[in-house]
């Protein structure tokens, strides 16, 4: 059975927490949402218990054992989710980022940001991207949010600015796994700007940092047609 009690660490942790809280609704808030963490997680761990029981019995096969287990695992990704939001919001809350007794989401302020980058707000999207990171900037998606922020602009055909925001991702968060995909669309902006020689540049940077992502191919392809281009 696959543990989670790091889960459960985190719940008791922000209890120590809640003293920071900004105002006293901000303090109810954060002890209901926690209760519905415990109750949630405490019936998954019911759950597991019970799936594997009648795995072991031969009560249930292995396709049907894989399936339940897979759907356990996204409850509790979603658990680990809502944790890290208030993990986070009392982190801003004891830094004084926090604008008041109002407690926003920081997952639900990133879902906002992306449905309207999704249906093409960009400048709304940008606005609230920009929004999650001054809130949030330590948050699982703040990476995500810098890089659609770069998107939002890039979809826009500013690419001057859309190369600096796509810069940031890899910048303020140099472990990213977007950092591929973020140097590839430098390098396309570079192009769209008209300056080959530097989206080369940068392309063989991931050529160099990451031979074995898809990027590396498209980069190898872009070099080539460059290069071609330059011949002619």
């Amino acid at each position: 059975m696959f543990k989670n009690s790091a889960l459960l660490v985190l719940v008791f942790f922000l209890f120590g927490c809640m003293a920071s809280a900004t105002s006293q609704s901000d303090i109810d808030y954060l002890k209901k949402e926690v209760s519905k963490l415990q109750i949630k997680y405490s019936a998954l761990e019911s759950k597991q218990a019970q799936m594997y029981s009648k795995f072991e019995e031969n009560l249930v096969n292995a396709d049907v054992a894989s399936a339940s287990i897979q759907e356990l695992y996204k409850k509790t990704s979603k658990i680990s989710q809502d944790v890290t939001d208030l993990a986070v919001i009392v982190k801003s809350q004891k830094s004084g980022n926090s604008n008041g007794s109002s407690v926003q989401i920081p997952s639900k302020m990133y879902e906002n940001a992306y449905n309207d980058f999704l249906v093409g707000k960009y400048e709304f999207a940008i606005v609230e991207f920009k929004s999650f990171l001054k809130q949030y900037k330590d948050h699982d998606l703040a990476e995500q949010a810098q890089y659609y922020i770069a998107e939002s602009l890039y979809s826009q055909s500013k690419y001057s600015e859309a190369y600096e925001e796509y810069k940031k991702v890899e910048e303020l968060y140099p472990d990213s796994k977007l950092i591929p995909s973020a140097r590839l669309k430098m390098a396309l902006c570079l192009e769209l700007l008209n300056k080959k020689n530097d989206a080369i540049i940068v392309l063989q940077t991931i050529l160099t940092d990451f031979p074995k992502s898809a990027e590396a191919f498209t980069a190898k392809e872009k070099i080539k047609i460059y290069t071609n281009d330059k011949s002619r």
